[in-house]
């Protein structure tokens, strides 16, 4: 049942599969189905399960390195053929059922406490300041990579995970690559050296100014 699942995954997809179609392929009643499994999304996280990618981290004391290594390693996990392209049908169908959720946790837990003990270790040895959420720096780029994955259907490149790992780390805003800065802006709308940046509530500003000056007109 579970070789029929994977198989039929990767041929119809999370949203076409069915009990129906996979009692058929597996020859067996979609009663003997349901005895054990309530329902798709428990079948298909239990089905994939096995193939989930668990290579040990090999810490190597440079947090920024090892940091970089557990975000990719969550990329190829997240991009891995059929994952990528279930995955956001199958959240919706765990978030619909709640018995779902358990599985689904256990299905990416024994990774995330792993790169969670080794935040932990770093902020313990000061490399991390005191007061670090380390499950939430986990939580932050795991959801990044996931919503890149499913919406684009890509994974993020090295320059995506750079990115990522200098916020996490050293607070550094992402930045447009420079092509994408010279397609938006026009020579002309540059400002020149030494003048002040316009500020971003100026048009704000300007509303409420001209608000005022009506007002006192009246």
């Amino acid at each position: 049942m579970l070789r029929a699942t994977k198989a039929l995954l990767s041929e119809v997809g999370y949203q076409r599969l069915s009990f129906e179609g996979i009692a058929r392929r597996a020859g067996v009643s979609k009663a003997t189905i349901y005895r054990w499994w309530p329902n798709k999304a428990a079948l298909v996280i239990e089905a994939l399960s096995g193939d989930v990618p668990l290579p040990p981290i090999q810490e190597t004391g440079d947090l920024e390195a090892d940091l970089r290594t557990a975000v990719r390693l969550t990329v190829e996990l997240v991009s891995a053929m059929p994952t990528c392209l279930i995955l956001p049908a199958l959240l919706a169908d765990v978030i619909e059922d709640p018995t779902g959720t358990g599985a689904f946790a256990e299905l990416i837990e024994p990774r995330r406490a792993s790169v969670v003990e080794l935040l932990e270790r770093a902020r313990l040895e000061g490399r991390l300041p005191p007061d670090t959420d380390t499950s939430l720096m986990v939580d932050i780029y795991s959801g990044t990579v996931v919503y890149l994955a499913a919406v684009s259907r890509e994974p993020p490149g090295e320059a995506v995970i750079d990115q990522v790992v200098s916020l996490l780390l050293h607070g550094r805003l992402p930045a447009l690559k420079p092509s994408h800065v010279k397609e938006e802006a026009e020579p002309g709308d540059l400002p020149k050296a030494g003048a002040a940046a316009p500020s971003p509530l100026a048009p704000h500003a300007s509303l409420v100014a001209h608000g005022t000056e009506e007002r006192d007109a009246r």
